[in-house]
């Protein structure tokens, strides 16, 4: 059965749940989305991801039991990070950080956190810990590395979390790994979204630094929403028994296929130009906001963020349903600082799914300056209709996922391409 035979079968078997489908599919190629979690998956990870694999459950094996296919997933993400060790069985970034935090701290125990991250996944007596908060600077927005190692000393932590969201800085790994081991702590950093610049080697890798480092396959990698931990190899051991024995574990051979797919498209020229696009569409991003009068904070952007603040204490979470309204959805936030009464309204701005749908410097330059008069406008129906009328044109005849970023063997025939599938699945 085809395809379209599929959906015209679901279409009339289930038409509440075809029309939410559809709608899902309408609200995605007509707006155009600026959030950093939002990057659409590869046409190879979508398809392994639904293939018969997901039919292939292993169940919660032992330690010592790896299918070939998460043994080659495992080794693809290690080779491209340069990781000692490489756990895989996570289902999402959330999983994977409980995972982390149960192995490397006990309850009670100290942890020095980047704006308090990872704090909300401890439920529970079994994770009590004792979050500590160290944030950017008020005056000038930078993280103080003396003031870290003060906190650190004065402390103790047994752990220290980076993770550099609401951060559009890149920093040198090599400041945090001194602080920690001062203090006796262990290093975890936390990606997030900017492990595709890693991987592409176009910024600053905390690997060869950190305990910990973990991140989502999803968003900027263009894989299977799932958690990855990397670590040293000391750590191995304690992480994987952590998993097993937490229940964290979740072995899905689809999703590991989408993951080895995932990893070797990485590995491919395409993706460095994707990732290198990555960069300029935020600067171009960037320049659009500025020149309309919008304060952008932390400029010039060395990763995919541009971070923008609200003026005159606006609520973030209105002006973003509105922009939503308009076709353009965006990240409202609080901008955390080392003064507790100092926070900052912001909208917390990326290039990854824009660039995945191979919007141009000049079109990222076009929705800045949209989006920056939107701001510095009545906000009203009239400003609503005005961006959308702007994002509908750029976004109308763009796919989810641009061919710009497909290798060059990938662009095949669809019988072709079903045929290779086959055979890669029925051959494993």
């Amino acid at each position: 059965m085809t395809n379209k035979e599929l959906e015209d079968n679901m279409r009339k078997f289930d038409p509440e749940l075809s029309a939410l489908v559809q709608r899902s599919f309408d609200r995605q190629i007509k707006s155009l989305s600026l959030m950093p979690t939002d990057s659409a998956a590869s046409p190879f990870s979508q398809y392994l991801r639904g293939s018969a694999l997901a039919n292939d459950f292993d169940g919660h094996n032992p330690l010592t039991h790896h299918s070939r296919i998460e043994k080659l997933a495992t080794e693809r993400i290690r080779t491209i990070f340069n990781a000692e060790n490489a756990i895989i069985r996570t289902a999402n970034t959330a999983a994977a950080s409980r995972v982390v935090l149960l192995t490397l701290a006990k309850p009670g125990d100290t942890i020095l956190s980047f704006n308090l991250r990872k704090q909300k996944y401890c439920r529970g007596s079994h994770m009590k810990f004792n979050f500590v908060k160290f944030a950017l600077e008020p005056d000038t927005l930078t993280l103080n590395i003396q003031k870290l190692r003060y906190s650190a000393m004065r402390n103790k932590p047994v752990l220290i979390v980076y993770s550099p969201t609401n951060y559009p800085k890149n920093i040198d790994y090599k400041d945090l790994r001194a602080v920690a081991d001062e203090c006796g702590a262990k290093l975890w950093v936390d990606l997030n979204q900017n492990a595709g610049l890693v991987a592409a080697k176009l910024i600053n890798s905390p690997v060869p630094y950190a305990d910990v480092v973990t991140f989502s396959a999803g968003d900027a990698l263009h894989g299977p929403h799932c958690g990855i931990i990397l670590s040293k190899q000391y750590l191995a051991d304690p992480l994987k028994q952590v998993l097993i024995d937490s229940g964290y574990s979740s072995v899905r051979r689809n999703v590991f296929a989408a993951l080895a797919i995932t990893m070797k498209e990485i590995s491919g020229v395409e993706y460095e130009d994707f990732s290198q696009a990555v960069l300029d569409n935020a600067r171009a991003l960037e320049n659009g906001l500025r020149k309309s009068g919008v304060e952008v904070l932390n400029s010039p952007t060395e990763n995919h963020l541009v971070v923008v603040r609200l003026k005159n204490n606006q609520d973030g979470a209105a002006v973003a349903k509105k922009l939503e309204k308009g076709g353009l959805l965006v990240k409202a936030e609080q901008l955390m600082t080392s003064n507790d009464n100092i926070n900052y309204p912001i909208l917390r701005l990326s290039s990854l799914d824009p660039t995945t749908r191979a919007l141009s410097e000049e079109d990222m330059f076009t929705v800045g300056m949209a989006l920056g008069e939107f701001l510095n406008s009545s906000q009203d129906e009239h400003a609503i209709e005005g961006i959308k009328m702007i994002i509908q044109e750029m976004v109308e005849n763009l796919p989810l996922f641009s061919e710009d970023w497909l290798p060059e063997s990938e662009i095949v025939r669809e019988q072709d391409n079903a045929l290779m599938m086959k055979a890669m699945i029925y051959g494993m």
